[in-house]
């Protein structure tokens, strides 16, 4: 190669650098900034300190830093939910929910860094999921996908856009080549939008069969079993029209009643108080169809007790103090060696010998759907159990009949604390059930009753009931969801009036915890008598005390040492009262400061502001203030009216991001300065010369530069690659704005791994996905992604007919399943029904168990007489019925 020791060193401690970011046993930042300055370690001969600092100072990268500022203001206000939450509506198919959720923030996002996009929509989306009923899986990895790919439609949608953006222009400006130097805001339109638009036909196409359900990271395709409760809203309904044929990952295989058990019901079974559905599906899914519907969670005991006359509140979705009807859940395997095989669930002492329960169990392994209890244990079978005060994980006979340790998937604790929201006049939950106002099914959150205006309750278990102004809705809610409770629209806590008595100013309120001092004076008090207002300039909102659940109204609770106090104050109160002797531990809670809505419309007129003067300089090819002072000075102005206040716009800057960019600015020269960059180069001009095409080589760029991104950041492959591709864009005289194009798009292709791009690890940890999902999906999709990118690029000067192309195609692929939709249920039962049957036919899965099945039969002689293992005798398929 042509590069001297400079080089080799350069290339070895880079590539051991990916390496160590690619096992992610050191953050980007880290490496490349310990990278960028041991390279600068020999006096100059590689890089010198004033070229590696020079990153720290790039346009596109200050442009990136305070963007964040802008971002941050608009979110405070609250103004992008409104409009977000408008614009979503409602849908209970997957494929309008993804088009619903999809297409507006791919808009948003073309104008909007990605990353705080995502961030204010994720717990948006979840609500909307669980108030149309739409798995929320099914919707959080295309959320990722669709900023990413909104990003690519403008040259400020993501941070690695301006990034390239300042490189291309301190680059040639050097050269004095101005007249390729800038990049406008709309340059990459022609080509990032069909890019953006194939991108979202990918998803739409294939929800179906990739995008993963609702479940965590365990067992899927469970039997489990629920009971249809009294006051359900599908008592005395038929099954058709009760809307659980309709929930995506809920599927009923059968029904119990009066000692009966009855197999595939008629769609036209009405449904009553006591029916036990079996049910197969993720469990997340089951737990959230039954909490909106009123389906009370059955396990093998109270299965066996099935046949005992039914009593109300037997099962509940959530029992009184907030929490599941289950301890704590846990995955176990079934190993090969264990003295369960043969065994029917209902045949084992499960709580004597295991302290557990069995929950649920994985479908499959030769057998039939049936009863939870009639289930022959096999080899390989994995469980859902619950666990009892028994359960202890060391116990030898755990260890030696189930594989491994016993995982721990779930936790059925109570809720921390019980929040008081009371329903404005103007509220869009007025006149909606818990369920429609998207109030159910929110992580660490459940609604426990509400009391009406006229000083009556209504209980939870009242799936009918129509919120009204003035209700006060009573919440148990974990910390993690407090700071989504308080910006729901709407809604205001009880407690708001003492709240506005503290006299502090909305722009500085947020929410503190609290514990009590087990000596301190609060002991054996109540808020009203210590005036707790007037004490601290603060509102106590809501009180935690374990295992117990406090009276409702918060001014009469009488303290103990150990309560937890939720409390409105000034974002200073924390820092003061750190060490007062009332209190043992003083925490503030990460975003709950509430949103500044009479701000909204400057706030988002600002911003519009902001964008509108780089469209008007991009079509007029003028500019008439860099992006960089635009958003200080938007900033600027969203500070001076309230929209935020100064520590919030201190913490909304990425430090992390704005290190890694600086710092690859500096390993990226000193790539080019050794030569390493050139001769890496040469190779995507060898492909240019040699197929006698400047597509071929801006296809190598962007595949180089896709496949870096699924090592790095997206910020550290477009400067990594940077000079490597203008090299070869300069020697195959492509112009520079091409060039970018092609970095552009393969920087923000990090679909595979969720650890590549920020928004996929934001949607990883709030999704509960696992690494193989997230691949799953983004492995096909980024190779679909380079056959699109492969035509966009090879037809640059042919943009006007792709664009159409895009768009009619997209058009098609969104509009024609509105035609199904039209259709009545039962045709669209037999639709499903057959392409069912046809996924069941295709699966590579249950090929193979079919397979295996056929080979055992095959091996036993006289099965079928003598009720041998694969009988259906022996594999415990209670006689049935097929209504």
């Amino acid at each position: 190669m042509g590069f001297g020791w400079q080089g080799s060193v350069a290339i070895a401690f880079t590539a051991l650098a990916f390496v160590v970011m690619a096992a992610d046993w050191v953050g980007p930042d880290i490496t490349f900034t310990v990278l960028l300055a041991f390279l600068t370690a020999f006096d100059g001969k590689i890089i010198t300190v004033a070229k590696a600092a020079a990153g720290y100072g790039n346009t596109g990268l200050l442009t990136v830093v305070f963007l964040y500022w802008v971002a941050e203001g608009i979110t405070q206000t609250g103004g992008l939910e409104l409009i977000m939450n408008y614009v979503l509506g409602r849908s209970r198919s997957v494929h309008w929910a993804l088009v619903r959720s999809m297409f507006p923030v791919m808009c948003l996002s073309a104008f909007l860094n990605n990353t705080p996009c995502v961030t204010f929509m994720i717990p948006i989306l979840i609500s909307w999921g669980r108030r149309c009923g739409v798995p929320i899986k099914k919707l959080l990895i295309p959320l990722s996908y669709a900023a990413v790919l909104g990003g690519t439609c403008t040259s400020i949608g993501t941070s690695t856009n301006l990034v390239i953006v300042g490189l291309q222009d301190a680059r040639y400006t050097k050269a004095k080549k101005l007249d390729q130097a800038k990049f406008q805001i709309f340059d990459i339109a022609p080509y990032g939008v069909p890019y953006a638009l194939w991108g979202f036909v990918y998803i739409l196409l294939t929800q179906g069969f990739l995008l993963p359900g609702n479940s965590s990271r365990y067992a899927k395709d469970l039997l489990i079993a629920v009971r249809v409760l009294p006051a359900s809203s599908i008592s005395k309904k038929k099954l058709k029209d009760s809307g659980l044929l309709q929930q995506a990952g809920f599927i009923v295989k059968g029904i119990y009643r009066d000692g009966k058990y009855v197999s595939k019901p008629d769609p036209n079974w009405m449904l009553e108080g006591g029916d036990i559905l079996y049910t197969a599906g993720e469990f997340d899914v089951v737990e959230f169809v039954g909490e909106e519907f009123g389906l009370g969670l059955v396990n093998a005991e109270a299965e066996a007790a099935s046949e005992r006359p039914f009593t109300t509140g037997e099962e509940t979705v959530f029992t009184s103090n907030g929490g599941a009807p289950y301890q704590k859940l846990v995955q176990a395997t079934i190993s090969k060696t264990s003295d369960l095989i043969g065994r029917t669930v209902r045949e084992v002492s499960w709580q004597g010998r295991f302290g557990l329960i069995p929950v649920a169990i994985q479908r499959g392994n030769g057998r039939e759907d049936g009863r939870l209890n009639d289930v022959v244990l096999a080899a390989g079978d994995v469980l859902i159990l619950d666990t009892t005060p028994f359960y202890d994980e060391q116990r030898e006979d755990l260890k030696a009949n189930f594989e491994g340790k016993l995982r721990a998937v779930k936790d059925g604790a109570a809720k921390e604390f019980v929040v008081g929201v009371k329903v404005k006049k103007s509220s869009e939950v007025v006149n909606k059930t818990v369920s429609s106002a998207g109030l159910r099914g929110i992580p660490g959150l459940f609604v426990l009753s509400v009391d009406r205006a006229d000083g009556t309750s209504v209980e939870a278990s009242d799936y009918l009931y129509k919120i009204q102004p003035d209700d006060t809705i009573w919440i148990a809610t974990d910390i993690g969801a407090v700071g989504f409770l308080s910006k729901f629209p709407g809604l205001e806590l009880v407690q708001q009036e003492q709240v506005d008595k503290t006299g502090t100013s909305i722009l500085y309120r947020h929410l503190v915890q609290a514990a009590v001092s087990h000596k301190g004076p609060l002991v054996g008090k109540t808020v009203r008598d210590i005036r707790f207002r007037t004490l601290y300039n603060a509102a106590v909102v809501a009180v935690h005390r374990e295992g117990t659940r406090v009276p409702l109204k918060v001014q009469d609770i009488v303290l103990q040492g150990g309560d937890v106090l939720l409390i409105s104050c000034h974002t200073n109160w924390a820092d003061e009262h750190r060490h007062d002797k009332s209190f043992v531990l003083v925490q503030a809670v990460p975003d709950s400061s509430p949103p500044k809505r009479s701000r909204m419309i400057i706030g988002v007129l600002l911003a519009t502001g902001m964008v509108l003067t780089q469209i008007i300089g991009g079509l007029k090819n003028k500019e008439y203030i860099h992006l960089w002072p635009c958003a200080v000075l938007t900033a600027a102005l969203m500070l001076l009216t309230g929209c935020m206040n100064a520590d919030q716009a201190r913490k909304a800057i990425m430090w992390d991001v704005y290190l890694t960019i600086a710092a690859a600015f500096g390993v990226s020269a000193a790539l080019e300065g050794t030569g390493v960059a050139a001769s890496f180069a040469n190779g995507i001009i060898s492909i240019g010369k040699n197929l006698h095409s400047d597509g071929a080589a801006l296809i190598a760029i962007y595949i180089a530069t896709a496949l870096l991104s699924e090592l790095l950041t997206n910020n550290a492959a477009g400067a990594i690659m940077y000079p490597i591709a203008a090299i070869a864009g300069d020697a195959l005289k492509i112009p520079a704005k091409e060039t970018s194009v092609a970095i552009m798009l393969g920087a923000s292709a990090g679909f595979i791994n969720p650890f590549s791009y920020q928004t996929n690890l934001m949607v990883y940890a709030a999704g509960n996905y696992s690494v193989r999902e997230f691949a799953t999906v983004g492995a096909p999709f980024q190779i679909w992604l380079m056959v699109v990118a492969g035509f966009i690029l090879c037809y640059m000067k042919q943009w006007h007919q792709v664009w159409i192309v895009s768009w009619i195609c997209t058009a098609g692929i969104v509009l024609i399943p509105a035609i199904y939709f039209l259709l009545p249920t039962r045709i669209q039962l037999k639709i499903d029904s057959f392409f069912d049957r046809v996924a069941h036919a295709v699966n590579p899965k249950l090929i193979i168990e079919r397979r295996n099945s056929v080979r055992r039969l095959a091996s036993r002689t006289g099965s079928d007489d003598t009720g041998g293992s694969d009988s259906p005798k022996a594999l415990g398929v209670p006689k049935v019925t097929t209504a």
